[in-house]
């Protein structure tokens, strides 16, 4: 398999899967192109792998803060059970406002 045909596979199908095609028009697109049914199926498992990485990194940042917000409730609630012992239900509030804040203000 030569360079310029790989290069040109994956061309094409970056070129497609940008333009909103799903993988089996890109599949039969290659095809008719005739690159061979060996480096299809393996530019579509590295353009697959790429979404799924680039996905991954979107969504890192927001865990991230999700986990802090949730630590932080949780370091209020063990704060306010030693200072007020009799009360119970400020914890378990504190707790549900650092989840709900971690999901509903979710960045865009």
């Amino acid at each position: 398999m030569s360079e310029e045909l790989k290069k040109r596979a994956y061309l094409l199908a970056s070129r497609l899967l940008q333009q909103g095609y799903d993988y089996e028009v890109i599949r039969a697109r290659m095809d008719k192109e005739g690159i061979p049914e060996e480096m299809i199926k393996q530019v579509i498992k590295n353009l697959t792998v790429q979404q799924i990485v680039e996905v991954t990194k979107e969504n890192k940042p927001f865990f991230n803060i999700a986990l802090i917000k949730i630590g932080i409730g949780i370091l209020l609630a063990i704060i306010s059970a030693i200072l007020i012992p009799g009360q119970v239900y400020l914890p378990i509030g504190l707790i549900g406002t650092g989840i709900a804040a971690a999901f509903l203000f979710k960045p865009k």
